[in-house]
């Protein structure tokens, strides 16, 4: 359901990213920002983020609220928002969620918003850590050597867990067209960056 952390998932993308890592190389040494999407420019700003470095490491507002729209329609779709709050955080969320907003995605931005609410009635988020916030995912979890770093079980009741997953998959229905509203929004921005 997640990797061991918000800046391992840097680590996997840069090893398993094949198709487009020349479209995106070409984005982060200056060339081919007309052609690209949002998804991939928000991707190559990741990459280029030294590993274990926030989005506040990023230059811009709008560039830390596109990376966070990446990051929560990525992470989502993989393991649901449970696996988004883990790997990146509160400030990931804040970003994305205003990011939702900014486009036009008001619907979704009202899932993560209250995905975030729920998560907050049962945890304190502020000032803690990827590796703080992993108890409350209920998997098992292995780290790269192999060996289990988290046993299965979360610290949120069942009723809380089964919340959150069930609005992850409302989300993962787009009830907005994120990729649409995104590209239009963000896409002259990506464009007058490069």
């Amino acid at each position: 359901m997640l990797q061991q952390t918000g800046h391992a998932n840097k680590g996997f993308a840069r090893r398993y990213a094949a198709p487009r890592v020349s479209r995106l190389l070409s984005f982060v040494f200056g060339q081919g920002a007309l052609d690209m999407d949002w998804y991939e420019a928000a991707s190559a700003y990741w990459l280029n983020t030294p590993d274990g470095a926030g989005l506040e490491s990023l230059p811009s507002e709008w560039q830390r609220e596109l990376v966070a729209l990446m990051l929560v329609n990525r992470e989502v779709n993989n393991g649901g928002y449970l696996q988004f709050f883990v790997n990146h955080g509160r400030e990931a969320y804040a970003y994305a969620s205003r990011a939702l907003r900014v486009i036009g995605a008001r619907q979704m931005a009202d899932i993560i918003d209250r995905c975030q609410s729920i998560l907050d009635e049962h945890f304190l988020a502020e000032g803690h850590s990827a590796d703080d916030r992993m108890p409350l995912v209920p998997n098992r979890i292995i780290g790269r050597d192999g060996r289990t770093i988290k046993e299965p079980g979360s610290v949120l009741p069942e009723a809380v867990l089964a919340q959150v997953l069930e609005l992850s998959y409302e989300f993962m229905g787009y009830p907005d067209d994120v990729a649409d509203l995104a590209q239009r929004h963000y896409g002259p921005l990506i464009e007058a960056g490069k």
